[in-house]
């Protein structure tokens, strides 16, 4: 389960690219095509590096105008997506 203190980073296996300010990306090994929209975008810009969830949320809430409970629940909800995709590493 994703926590606040989960740490999240970018899996490798995607080629990505960035269209009208915007990220797509091709999973090779899935055939499968995903296209973030401008959250989640910055969310993929932001986790190239690991990052706790609770960071994560911290400078979205910097970024964008939403409370904490909203980025919580729409960051992690995300981030599920991502894992199960295969796009993202969840560690602990």
């Amino acid at each position: 389960m994703i926590s606040d203190s989960t740490l999240v980073v970018r899996s490798p296996e995607p080629l990505t690219a960035a269209v009208d300010g915007e990220i797509v990306m091709l999973s090779p090994d899935r055939g499968a095509y995903f296209g973030l929209n401008a959250v989640g975008s910055s969310i993929w810009e932001l986790i190239g590096e690991p990052r706790t969830v609770s960071s994560l949320c911290q400078a979205l809430m910097d970024q964008y105008d939403v409370d904490r409970e909203t980025c919580d629940a729409e960051v992690v909800g995300f981030l599920g997506q991502l894992e199960r995709a295969g796009l993202v590493e969840v560690r602990g």
